[in-house]
């Protein structure tokens, strides 16, 4: 990746999961100090802040049925949308990088992005689809809604944030690593023209060569390629820290190897990283690889 202004925006949301803490990952990942690691590359870094907690506990924690937490998920949605397309809209050439809270924040920070460009592109790297909606979600957490959500399904206060209904055209998003998806989501996924890759299909076609594709493909179509990555893609052995851990994922050098390719690429436009989660993690490993899948994305050069 070539050196860039980047603008590094936290989302300190956690209420969309089924387990807390995720809301703290973005200040523990500054803590470790992401912003130094990143201007070690060369990289000149906008600090935005983060978006802070208190909008998920500062409003009623009511809900309806199947849909946790709806008021506090929704409000700090609204402040990410803002957030995201106020920096899209000062500063269009900068990257933009996000890092979360719970996966649940990709629902403002796309409605941020698809009301500041014309056509959005993303490829999801996850190992949950999260397709669901309240008729087909076993849990009622909205982390597991978001992509329906931006897609134009499900809670009618979520979905319409944006300006634009939907967010994003089913068949500009690339949904990469999955392997736990609900039956009732899956019934969506097939009737959608959403692009997915199993975990298992992932390694078939190549990590690399797959994402690559991908984003190229987006690239092609669309004027902003955003990619949200979910730590639980790589195997529940390597991240600890995460609230819904899965076996059967990526390794962290897999990890690498892809995300390395996207850097190489230099197609990206924005990027965000959720669900790691300091209280779950155990001796930081979960930080530190989280640390070090950033860094590979903004290496400036190969590493070694």
């Amino acid at each position: 990746m070539k050196t860039k202004q980047i603008m590094l925006l936290g989302i300190e949301a956690g209420r969309g999961a089924g387990t807390a803490g995720a809301q703290h990952g973005p200040v523990a990942l500054r803590q470790r100090g992401l912003i130094a690691r990143l201007e070690s590359f060369g990289h000149t870094i906008e600090d935005l802040g983060d978006i802070p907690g208190v909008y998920e506990t500062r409003f009623g924690a009511g809900s309806r049925r199947f849909v946790k937490n709806l008021p506090n998920v929704l409000q700090v949605n609204r402040h990410s949308h803002a957030a995201v397309l106020g920096s899209r809209r000062r500063d269009p050439d900068a990257f933009l990088l996000i890092v979360g809270g719970d996966h649940s924040i990709a629902i403002g920070t796309l409605a941020g992005l698809a009301d500041s460009c014309n056509r959005l592109g993303l490829l999801w790297i996850d190992a949950h689809a999260d397709y669901n909606t309240p008729d087909t979600s076993t849990s009622g957490n909205i982390h597991g809604m978001s992509l329906a959500v931006a897609c134009g399904h499900g809670v009618n206060d979520l979905r319409t944030i944006a300006g634009k209904l939907p967010m994003i055209r089913e068949s500009d998003v690339h949904l990469c690593g999955i392997r736990d998806v609900d039956s009732g989501e899956r019934t969506k996924l097939a009737a959608s023209n959403v692009h997915c890759l199993s975990a298992d299909e992932f390694r078939s076609a190549g990590i690399a060569e797959a994402a690559t594709a991908a984003i190229d493909q987006l690239a092609a179509d669309c004027d902003h390629v955003h990619m949200s990555f979910d730590i639980d893609v790589l195997d529940a052995s390597e991240v600890p820290g995460t609230g819904t851990p899965v076996p059967g994922g990526l390794s962290a050098e897999e990890a690498v190897e892809l995300l390395t390719a996207l850097s190489q690429r230099d197609v990206l436009q924005s990027a965000e990283f959720v669900e790691y989660n300091p209280a779950l993690d155990r001796d930081d490993r979960t930080a530190e690889v989280t640390l070090r899948l950033i860094e590979t994305l903004f290496q400036t050069a190969p590493l070694a």
